[in-house]
């Protein structure tokens, strides 16, 4: 039956193929040089793949465009990094492509001189790498549009470019995806479109190219009489150009799904093909996505499925190629021995066919999705939801990626990894490594002297505090449902909500340590301050229950608040506390007496410039102290950071009090837009860190007040672009 497409959705009708035995395609001249050797490519992860195009000397090429890397196995299987540095972006031109930024690298190619081509998507560009290591831009201007037919390619706008070929005699091939065309960059680097009106349809079979309507084009391949064959996605089927300019259909039905093997091409269905690799003798390899096969057509148009059997689970490496699942095949190419190289795209896998056995074999990937940044420039990452955020002694910036369920590390140099979370949502793994563990969305983070990093992890009325030693092993610290400590809360004067005789209920909102191994826990429902010290023991400090604003100048136990929501300590041992809902901030000293050193009690945003008590605080969500003694605060909902300095004025220090964005790098940090900052971080230097929740993104705030973004490229989520999302609907009345 037909299916439904909605991006990277598809139903897929399945059905048994047979292995069809053909001959090979050409291959091109050996590429670049690599950068520094790293490990055998079977022995590493790797992330989705993109395009993939090999040489004559048994080398191939993978861009990986969640890393924006272009990588290299060579024959020995070892894998290394010939092109983009990691991070996001554009940069690097006349200077090592190892060190030059990419955005979402897609197809390549590789000429004749052993140039390599890269589709440099979200770019808007083409680069080249050329033998020596060096990496320019061939073609587009980096804003997305059209213009420029008929002059300098580089000035010329293009819309994600997605896929790369170069015919025998220099002349660069396009696929300007969003264009809904393919163009062509002649040797003297003057750019036309060859094919596609660049509305998007089908229309045009039989007739000029250049008049005919493509939707989506991705992947494209030339053959030795330079016919120019399309995987025309949206339109489900590939296409073909010859040297005279008539473009036809040569598989496809227009249907997306799977339906046609043993017949003519034409009359067979596709499902959403993003790949196409020609060998020598005509015979035409399609990436067929969306069907999880790769097939192929014989020089009388029959097609069959090369490998694949339609179903994505990973079944292992198989004597026998058709009975080896794929799992969203994305891109094709063949070897110097015409052997066919499938990016086995969501299985994070390189395999390869021997078309006259069916012998498959995994060259590159373990399986195992390498997560996105991980072991790069932290500006490459992708982050969901950055929240708590600490740094340690050796100034390493720690942040909970909430929605990808981990904690990151960032090195000073940059470098960002992974150092605990599996990015599996849960509680599960103590008394393990941490990296191995599941993770339950962290909200605040705290470590102290002896390195151990603590976190929370609310989950409705069930909070959890876990602690990572220094040894990097998770254990589970306390939660809200243990024994001992509701037997604790139950013993002493505590809120009604934690006194229940029915179910008693707590709600961790913050927690932070002091010097003497003692964690103090925010107990926003029951408007109450507690205290764990070293063994466990748990006593009340703040708050009697009642929400509400009395008690300042006396104890602090006699005190009312109103959801605290977030506590800091001063060099001194004072506890600060964000008493939220009474849109103030207090101060418990060492002698246990309150005060309120901050807000009007007003939920405005008012005061800056003058003294804190006068200010409206409307957002208070955050409190952390500067190496100065500088009280910050994090006003989440308003979008700011502001600052109470040693004479109590208050000022705000980033961001633009009620508005949201993302802009101002760069500049002043008080004049740029954050989007929700969850929380915020100093270094042993005075640059602080800002958790940019909505913007994905982590903020450096430098000692002179300028912001810059150190980690996130803003893209973000679980359901990036060739992995599969299931959608299911229901016709309610």
């Amino acid at each position: 039956m037909p299916g439904i497409k909605l991006n990277s959705v598809g139903i897929q009708v399945f059905a048994v193929a047979l292995l069809l035995t053909l001959p090979a395609l050409g291959t091109a001249k050996s590429g670049p040089a690599p950068a520094a050797r790293e490990k055998l490519a079977t022995k590493v992860s790797i992330s989705l793949v993109d395009g993939i195009v090999a040489d004559d000397k048994g080398n191939f090429y993978m861009a990986q465009r969640d890393h924006n890397i272009v990588s290299r196995v060579d024959a020995q299987g070892r894998i290394e990094r010939v092109a983009g540095s990691g991070e996001a972006g554009f940069s690097g031109d006349g200077g090592p492509a190892v060190k030059a930024s990419l955005r979402t690298p897609a197809g390549l190619a590789l000429d004749k001189d052993g140039n390599l081509y890269i589709a440099d998507r979200e770019n808007h560009r083409v680069r080249k790498v050329d033998a020596k290591g060096t990496v320019t831009t061939v073609a587009g201007n980096g804003t997305a549009g059209f213009s420029g037919d008929g002059g300098p390619a580089v000035e010329a706008s293009l819309n994600l470019p997605s896929g790369v070929a170069v015919d025998d005699k220099g002349t660069l091939y396009i696929s300007d995806r969003s264009n809904n065309r393919i163009r062509t960059v002649d040797p003297k680097g003057i750019i036309q479109t060859f094919a596609g009106s660049g509305v998007a349809g089908f229309l045009g079979d039989a007739g000029q190219a250049k008049l005919a309507q493509l939707d989506k084009p991705f992947g494209i391949a030339l053959d030795k009489k330079r016919n120019l064959y399309i995987a025309d996605r949206n339109n489900n089927r590939v296409r073909k150009v010859d040297a005279n300019g008539a473009i036809t259909t040569v598989a496809g039905d227009g249907g997306f799904f799977f339906m046609g093997d043993n017949g003519p091409a034409y009359k067979a269905s596709l499902a959403a093909p993003t790949g196409v690799a020609v060998g020598d003798s005509g015979a035409i390899y399609i990436a067929d996505r969306n069907n999880n096969r790769v097939r192929a057509i014989d020089n009388l148009g029959m097609i069959r499925t090369v490998i694949g059997t339609g179903q994505q689970d990973y079944n292992g490496d198989s004597e026998v190629a058709r009975e080896t699942n794929l799992h969203l095949p994305f891109g094709v190419a063949l070897d110097k021995n015409g052997d066919l190289l499938v990016a086995d795209r969501s299985h994070y896998r390189i395999r390869r066919v021997n078309v006259d056995t069916g012998k498959v074999e995994t060259l590159a990937g373990n399986g195992v999705k390498m997560f996105q940044g991980d072991g790069g420039p932290a500006t490459g990452a992708g982050l969901s939801f950055p929240q708590g955020i600490v740094v340690d002694g050796k100034d390493n910036v720690i942040f909970s990626d909430k929605g990808n369920f981990r904690i990151r590390k960032i090195s000073p140099d940059g470098i960002i990894d992974t150092i605990a979370g599996n990015g599996t949502r849960g509680t599960l793994g103590d008394g393990g490594p941490a990296r191995d563990a599941a993770l339950y969305g962290a909200t605040s983070l705290a470590i102290n002297d002896k390195g151990e990093l603590f976190f929370l992890s609310p989950s409705g009325f069930v909070n959890l505090i876990r602690k990572i030693d220094s040894k990097g092993i998770v254990h589970h610290f306390l939660g809200t449902s243990d024994k001992p400590y509701l037997k604790a809360i139950r013993a002493t004067a505590m809120g009604l909500s934690a006194a229940s005789k029915i179910a008693p209920v707590t709600q961790f909102s913050d927690i932070a340590l002091d010097k003497k191994g003692n964690i103090f826990i925010a107990d926003r429902i029951n408007h109450q301050i507690r205290k764990v010290d070293a063994r466990k023991n748990v006593s009340p400090i703040a708050g009697t229950g009642d929400s509400d604003y009395t008690g300042d100048g006396g104890p602090a136990v006699k005190a009312a608040f109103r959801d605290p929501q977030s506590l800091t300590l001063d060099a001194e041992g004072n506890i600060y506390v964000a008493d939220a809902a009474n849109n103030r901030i207090r101060k418990i000293d060492t002698r246990n007496i309150v005060t309120t050193i901050a807000g009007n009690g007003r939920h405005e945003d008012s005061g800056d410039g003058g003294p804190a008590l006068q200010a409206g605080l409307r957002s208070v969500d955050r409190l952390t102290f500067s190496p100065s003694g500088e009280l910050h605060v994090v006003e989440t909902n308003t979008h700011v950071i502001r600052k109470i300095d040693k004479n109590g004025t208050i000022q705000t220090v980033a961001g633009q009090a009620g508005y949201q964005g993302y802009s101002g790098d760069n500049g002043p940090a008080a004049s740029a837009l954050l989007k929700n900052p969850a929380a915020i971080a100093f270094d042993s230097k005075g640059n602080m860190y800002i958790s940019d929740m909505g913007n994905n993104r982590i903020r450096k705030v430098d000692a002179q007040g300028t912001i810059s973004t150190m980690a996130g490229s803003g893209a973000f989520g679980w359901g990036q672009e060739g992995e599969t999302v299931e959608i299911y609907t229901q016709n309610f009345p």
